[in-house]
């Protein structure tokens, strides 16, 4: 009687794995909470052990067609955690995990995406993430904050050359994620906060050391002088 037993719940555990392994990755992300997350797609194929996101999208910013596979261990747990990678030679090389759960985003990104659209009247082309980890809680708080962003500015700002970018740590503060930037000479900064829903507000200072011209292409552009120099302000959505 015994060996019967066995050979029954065997053959469950071996239906049970089968059910799993060929669980369609479009089906789980729909469980996983990724669209709360951001994280949508034109298309998901296979399963999620080794799944395809094409054109996926983390909120606004193009990520290109992803790799992704879902974590057994975190599932073991009660947790949704997503590996995705992107290796593509025009858009350039994409990792990081993906967490569905409380608290939900992503951690260990690394590569880069384009900005679409930029901030706003912020001309921002790219993103390298370089270990970026930002998560949130179900209150839409940030949770955990860390890592570094570069963000690439490649059109020309009243002369200024901007090409190498500016690059900062992330943190949170007050709630939001936020990542504290600036460029090599560290006459141009730019604040950049967001929340769970995604929705960010960004502050570019210039330092324009006391140069009446610059100052003068400054305010045409929208920037306002203070004490930092001169100033823009935007808000958006992700």
């Amino acid at each position: 009687m015994m060996p019967r037993r066995r050979w029954i719940v065997a053959a469950l555990l071996l239906a049970l794995l089968l059910i799993v392994a060929t669980f369609p990755m479009r089906l789980a992300l729909g469980l996983s909470g990724a669209s709360d997350a951001g994280i949508t797609a034109r298309e998901v194929r296979g399963s999620v052990w080794s799944g395809e996101l094409v054109e996926a999208r983390l909120g606004a910013l193009p990520l290109g067609t992803l790799r992704a596979s879902l974590s057994p261990l975190a599932l073991l747990t009660g947790r949704v955690e997503m590996a995705f990678t992107r290796a593509d030679d025009r858009l350039g090389a994409l990792a990081g995990r993906l967490h569905g759960s409380n608290p939900r985003g992503v951690s260990d990104v690394n590569g880069v995406t384009s900005m679409s659209g930029g901030l706003g009247m912020i001309p921002v082309d790219t993103i390298r993430f370089e270990g970026a980890t930002v998560q949130f809680d179900d209150a839409g708080k940030c949770a955990a904050a860390n890592g570094r962003l570069q963000l690439s500015v490649t059109a020309p700002i009243a002369g200024l050359d901007l090409s190498r970018g500016l690059s900062g740590s992330l943190a949170c503060a007050k709630g939001r994620a936020q990542a504290a930037l600036a460029s090599q000479s560290g006459m141009e900064r730019l604040t950049l906060s967001f929340d769970g829903s995604g929705a960010y507000r960004a502050q570019f200072a210039i330092n324009v050391d006391r140069d009446p011209t610059m100052a003068a292409a400054l305010s045409l552009l929208g920037f306002k002088a203070g004490p930092g120099g001169f100033v823009l302000a935007t808000s958006g959505r992700f």
